[in-house]
């Protein structure tokens, strides 16, 4: 490899001013294909609908607030060939309606049983008004999220890649010849026909990078990829600008390296501001805490299995056991978010301040994370983004 790489990623629209460094926000979107017309509910089939909800949804409320407020933002996400497939299929669009109405109704019966109990009112107010947020990005996009991605990719501040065919592992693959191209060619051509246009950048699964594989993304038009920071760190020759600046391979694709110290600040159990004791505690959901004759109707239509239904009433609140978590308070948990969102980017703006006194250039932070986390794991997550997004200015860029 080479460090003679310029600037943020290929491509990028250029810079308003001189900035002091650059932050890569890099979302990885990703979910198993399952797709089961033969059943009328299929457990992992759930999962797609609750990512459409907590995460996929919520993202575009904010590229939509964004736009509506005069933002100036860069964002890239990898939409992987299973969800894209996913969210083009008539079936799973459909049976996401009948989720999403699902979902209104026991919102509306969870305001009437809260209803004497104002401390579980308020979270159940905010579920109502949430799911009808939901409601209207759905419909204002005439059931097809793609095209609201496709919308906002347009726009040129949303750069969408792909990811492997069937998000596996390349390496490993390569030990059946032929696979690794199909998976790359496959994977463009598929992001081709639902985003309009064949893939700039690759998110590689599991971050697997295998040099001989890079004449498969160069004959796909592939500009760019992402690797852990060890990939880069270690390469040959060692890369002058450590994981701030993209190297280039000998086929010209552009490698970009995941910057340690922002990961840890969303990432880590121990640090990370996910574990902070106002957000939402995941473990903890009506599906398990109500009687089942109640609940039955919105968990599994079969059998009496409880799984979660995304409406949830305690607080992370610390190490303690889930029968003793505190209440969940909406207000609180969106205050922290904001906070955390400032402080994860006066830390950025520390960093490339730091950084630009030894470099020859402006340096690139990317923080790559599963878009997944962000409202699904991490509830408050989309609300960070948002918070993040809305902080940056010229002195530290976002670009995608």
């Amino acid at each position: 490899m080479s460090d003679e790489a310029e600037g943020p990623v290929p491509g990028a629209p250029p810079a308003r001013t001189r900035s002091k460094g650059y932050l890569a926000l890099v979302l990885h979107a990703h979910l198993p294909f399952t797709r089961h017309p033969e059943h009328p509910f299929f457990l992992e089939e759930q999962w797609f609908y609750e990512a459409m909800i907590e995460t996929y949804i919520p993202l575009l409320v904010n590229m939509e607030g964004w736009e509506e407020d005069g933002i100036y933002w860069r964002l890239t996400m990898s939409l992987t060939p299973p969800l894209v497939s996913m969210m083009a299929d008539e079936l799973l669009r459909d049976r996401f309606e009948e989720h999403l109405t699902r979902m209104e109704e026991l919102t509306e019966k969870e305001l009437d049983r809260t209803g004497d109990r104002p401390e579980f009112a308020r979270t159940a107010t905010y579920y109502v008004e949430r799911i009808a947020e939901c409601r209207r990005v759905w419909e204002a996009w005439d059931h097809d999220l793609l095209a609201a991605f496709r919308h906002y990719a347009a726009t040129g501040k949303l750069e969408i890649i792909t990811c492997g065919a069937t998000h596996g592992f390349l390496p490993y693959l390569a030990e059946v010849p032929g696979s690794v191209k199909a998976q790359v060619e496959v994977a463009a051509r598929c992001h081709e026909r639902h985003l309009g246009r064949r893939p700039r950048g690759i998110w590689l699964p599991e971050c697997a990078y295998e040099a001989a594989n890079d004449r498969f993304l160069a004959e796909a038009g592939i500009e760019f990829t992402f690797n852990d920071t060890h990939g880069v760190l270690h390469a040959n020759p060692r890369p002058t600008r450590g994981v701030y600046a993209p190297v280039k391979t000998p086929e010209g694709i552009h490698v970009f390296a995941r910057d340690i110290e922002s990961s840890r600040q969303v990432w880590s159990k121990e640090i990370g501001y996910p574990g902070d004791p106002n957000y939402r505690e995941f473990y903890r959901d009506i599906g398990y805490d109500l009687e089942m004759e109640y609940i039955l109707p919105y968990i599994h239509s079969g059998l009496e299995i409880r799984i979660n239904t995304g409406i949830k009433y305690h607080a992370v609140t610390g190490e303690v056991d889930l029968a003793d978590k505190d209440l969940y308070d909406p207000e609180a948990a969106a205050a922290r978010a904001q906070l955390h969102g400032a402080d994860f980017v006066k830390n950025r703006r520390l960093q490339t301040a730091w950084l630009s006194q030894h470099m020859d250039r402006p340096a690139c932070v990317v923080s790559p994370y599963d878009a997944e986390l962000f409202g699904h794991w991490w509830y408050e997550g989309p609300q960070f983004v948002d918070a993040v997004m809305r902080r940056l200015n010229d002195d530290l860029e976002s670009v995608a």
